[in-house]
């Protein structure tokens, strides 16, 4: 899936905001779709540039890294990622890889 990377992010700790400590973990990239237009019986919205988006990638810091370095060396850029199921919930995708798109 090719999309404009933005950023990514990977993050762990302990939150002791409620209470007894919990333990966290998150890793996931923001990156940009163009956005769509939006026609629906006597609606009719339309919209030009890019839109936001973020999904999360697997726990990896060697993937982590692999995205700190394409941005570090080609800032907002093409990438192609690679997908797969998410094993905590089967319904939605999770990041494997990135490659730079030449």
């Amino acid at each position: 899936m090719k999309v404009i990377l933005l950023s990514a992010a990977m993050g762990r700790g302990v939150s002791s905001k409620s209470g007894a400590p919990k333990p966290y973990a998150f890793s996931s990239i923001s990156y940009l779709v163009p956005e769509e237009d939006y026609i629906n019986g006597d609606h009719n919205i339309q919209k030009c540039g890019f839109q936001p988006k973020s999904v999360e990638i697997l726990e990896d810091q060697a993937l982590y890294n692999k995205f700190k370095t394409i941005t570090a060396e080609h800032g907002i850029c093409e990438v192609d990622l690679t997908l797969q199921p998410d094993a905590r919930n089967m319904s939605r995708n999770i990041v494997a890889d990135v490659q730079l798109v030449k």
